[in-house]
């Protein structure tokens, strides 16, 4: 028998709907815009934390990125971090002598947009806006980076400073289209330079701007580097730890470091250690703070919707007084109105927070397939929430009106005109 009265009442609460389609579409408004928000900001936010996982993954779990400056501090570096020592091309060697390390290397980078950008160019195409990056071997395994064609330059090579280079994927599609890429020469700056190799297409590219350099770089030995840009001594030391062993090789460098840069035990290190795990821990903040932003808006959006419902629903009680008025002279009683009125919202609200979950679902899918930076993955525990936030909506809003409805007095609803 309640199976019966809910489901009657929800095929009245659709009839009633369906009566006054335009009316409903602007009560629900409100609760379809929040929805589709929180799908919207939920499926984004999983999706960067997702792809920045995998981004992590790529670059390795066990790899750590010791710097001057800190990383995850602000753009411009602090007075503080101005006055610090540069690191060197002997503390990456020193570090790659720990029992802890893989591989280490100390490198030097220069990138489009600054002063003196690096200019590559094969006869008549030029590459666009390229990174120019300056290593040892070891600078390969240490970036877990893979050859796609030819070899990485050697040591000796290296040493010597012979002008060899290894070209990303990008570069080498830019400059020589589809011909073979090893074995020709470009220039680099006005020097002529022989590519030995082409690394294959990064795993990282698209999610994050200036997450997928390496496909359009160029590498080349430490020393060439030096002649090219003599005043760069901004040296990045990326360590790579052998199985198991990342806080051991945390600790080793920490300590290594502090004993080469002299720092007295009762002062903070004047280094930076960036860690995957501080890495992803940093990046769940900025995510937080995105959430804390945007799900406000949501809800003011939800707020709005709810207090549309509740608006409504006290017109539909003044305009169906006379039909409240005749159900309960047949017997209905006052749970039954109060729960005709109930499933009412709620199906109002329910089905605009359908529709603001397609939405949200649809405009997911758009920004995966035409902003690439955005990556977005919706997840059914939102999808879920969604649901029961604009149900619950419902529920809120239409127990005034229900109550109110429950509690006319049949005799006087009857005569009401």
């Amino acid at each position: 028998m309640w199976f019966y009265s809910v489901r009657e009442s929800i095929g009245q609460a659709f009839a009633t709907i369906a009566a006054r389609k335009f009316r409903s579409l602007l009560t629900i408004l409100g609760v379809i815009i929040g929805t589709t928000s929180v799908i919207l900001v939920s499926s984004v936010v999983t999706g960067l934390e997702a792809s920045f996982a995998a981004m992590v993954e790529r670059f390795g779990t066990n790899t750590v990125f010791v710097s001057k400056f800190d990383f995850g501090g602000p753009r411009d570096p602090t007075f503080e971090e101005r006055q610090r020592k540069d690191l060197t091309y002997e503390d990456g060697l020193a570090i790659a002598e720990l029992p802890s390390v893989a591989a280490a290397t100390a490198s030097l980078g220069k990138w489009p947009g600054g002063p003196d950008p690096p200019i590559l160019k094969y006869r008549d195409r030029q590459a666009n806006s390229p990174v120019l990056r300056g290593g040892d071997p070891a600078f390969l395994e240490a970036r877990n980076m893979q050859m796609l064609t030819g070899r990485y330059y050697t040591d000796v090579e290296s040493r010597h400073g012979v002008p060899v280079a290894v070209i990303g994927y990008d570069t080498a599609e830019t400059l020589f289209g589809t011909t073979e890429a090893v074995g020709k020469e470009l220039t680099i700056n006005g020097q002529i330079f022989r590519v030995v190799g082409v690394l294959e297409k990064s795993p990282a590219r698209g999610m994050f701007p200036g997450a997928n350099w390496e496909d359009n770089c160029a590498i080349i030995p430490h020393a060439t580097f030096r002649r090219l840009y003599p005043r760069n001594k901004n040296y990045i030391i990326v360590a790579k730890a052998k199985d198991g062993q990342l806080d051991r090789m945390v600790d080793d460098i920490t300590r290594l470091l502090r004993k080469r840069r002299n720092v007295p035990f009762y002062k903070a290190d004047d280094f930076h250690l960036s860690t995957p795990t501080a890495e992803k821990e940093g990046f769940g903040k900025i995510t937080l703070v995105l959430a804390a932003i945007v799900v406000p808006i949501s809800g003011m959006a939800l707020l709005v919707g709810g207090i549309g419902v509740l608006n409504i629903m006290l017109v539909s009680v003044t305009e169906r007084t006379k039909e409240i008025g005749t159900r309960r002279a047949l017997g209905a009683r006052r749970r039954d109105i109060i729960m005709q009125f109930l499933i009412e919202a709620m199906s109002l609200t329910g089905l605009g927070g359908c529709i603001g979950i397609v939405a949200g679902i649809t405009i997911s899918a758009l920004l995966n397939a035409t902003v690439p930076v955005l990556p977005s993955s919706v997840s059914m525990f939102w999808v879920m929430v969604g649901f029961v936030i604009s149900v619950s909506i419902g529920l809120i809003s239409g127990l005034i009106p229900a109550i109110k409805a429950a509690y006319l007095d049949p005799a006087e609803a009857l005569r009401y005109e």
